[in-house]
């Protein structure tokens, strides 16, 4: 039996999530905002009209997003048979409104884009690709079944996942970690790990046995850092885009003005620097199909919105400060800015889109242009490759 197989014999005996179904959809499940996704991978998109949870497992974010998304076509797929006639049971619960198309299917499948439809504009991957031998066929796939300016977010273990430490060290025990059956003896050897740790890795004896088998038990895991899942994403006609914890991190190395030797960097290379300064367990990372035109298309900046602006002038009205607010983020950050500036900034969050003129406003000095790199960082503005008018 391959890995694979093995994996989609584990789901099939214990679907993914376990527990209270409809307290977890009413919290929301495990996706980021839906305000992110579509800010900074669709910027300047209508809400999506075709939506596509790829491993939906028993259905969770599929439920969220058909609330949130009252007027899209909703497709959720997973190659576990006994996961999606789950998803199909809590669906019969939950009337018309929750008009979603459950489908079994594998996402290496070639034949995926046929199954499903194709011509998504947004694709959710929470929690799948880390446990696929080869999740670069499933990122072709996902390629061939969106258009560019799509998006893809994905939630991926990183290379400070848990398991990268506790599974060699339940293996040095003698427990088989490739399946989930000693299950008294692995609760007791997680109970021994809990009270070992101090932070959010010592919750996982009380875990349930669809995360266990999952999360820490299992034939393949795939826990790695930002920039190989990076690789693999762009090598399959994937641009990063931002992760979620970009601004929380960034915001971190702006004390003390530390933040300046991480420039210059684009998107991709900021958020590699930063997870290889501070791994992380688990991506959240946002993708949007390239057009494949590279730079002969042109870039522009546009406004997320993500965050609102309130100016303070100073005392000698010779300069400005921006104060910017976020609540998706739950961040707050200064910036004294020079008269011209900060009448481009306010321009800039009224129109979203600058004219081909606002960057001679704003200013071409090194330090104006790490501002703005620092503000795509922190996701307040957006680079897009659709050119500006003039």
């Amino acid at each position: 039996m391959t890995p694979a197989e093995r994996t989609r014999k584990s789901y099939d005996v214990r679907p993914y999530p376990q527990g209270d179904l409809k307290a977890l959809i009413r919290k929301g499940g495990s996706l980021p905002p839906l305000k992110w996704m579509q800010a900074i991978g669709r910027p300047g998109e209508t809400a999506p009209k075709r939506v596509l949870v790829a491993g939906c497992g028993v259905g969770v974010e599929a439920f969220v997003l058909r609330a949130l998304l009252p007027g899209a076509e909703i497709v959720a797929v997973d190659f576990s048979a006994r996961s999606i006639a789950e998803a199909r049971r809590l669906q019969k619960t939950g009337g018309k409104a929750r008009a979603i198309r459950f489908l079994v299917a594998d996402l290496t499948d070639p034949d995926l884009a046929r199954k499903t439809g194709g011509d998504f504009d947004l694709i959710t991957c929470h929690g799948v690709l880390s446990y696929i031998p080869d999740p670069a066929r499933v990122l072709e796939n996902f390629a061939a079944i969106t258009a560019p300016g799509s998006a893809l977010y994905l939630g991926v273990n990183g290379g400070a996942h848990t398991s990268t430490r506790l599974r060699p060290w339940l293996a040095s025990f003698g427990l088989n970690i490739a399946d989930l059956k000693e299950e008294r003896r692995l609760r007791g050897l997680l109970k021994l790990w809990d009270s070992l740790q101090d932070d959010e890795a010592g919750q996982l004896a009380a875990m349930s046995s669809s995360y266990l088998a999952g999360d820490v038990c299992g034939p393949h895991f795939n826990n790695w850092p930002l920039a190989r899942w990076n690789a693999e994403a762009a090598g399959s006609g994937w641009e990063m885009a931002a992760t979620w914890l970009m601004p929380m991190a960034l915001r971190l190395a702006m004390e003390g003005e530390n933040h300046r030797l991480l420039f210059p960097a684009g998107t991709a290379g900021l958020a590699e620097r930063l997870d290889q300064a501070r791994p992380a367990g688990f991506h959240r990372i946002l993708l949007r199909r390239t057009t494949g035109q590279g730079e002969a298309g042109g870039r522009c900046l546009r406004w997320t919105r993500l965050y609102s602006v309130r100016f303070k002038k100073g005392a000698d009205n010779r300069t400005t400060t921006a104060v910017l607010s976020s609540a998706t983020f739950r961040l707050r950050v200064e910036w004294q800015l020079k008269p011209g500036q900060a009448e481009a900034l306010r321009t800039l969050v009224e129109s979203q889109v600058p004219s081909a003129a606002w960057m001679r406003r704003w200013g071409r000095s090194e330090a104006a242009g790490r501002i703005l790199r620092l503000w795509a960082g922190l996701g307040a503005v957006v680079e897009v490759e659709t050119p500006t008018d003039p």
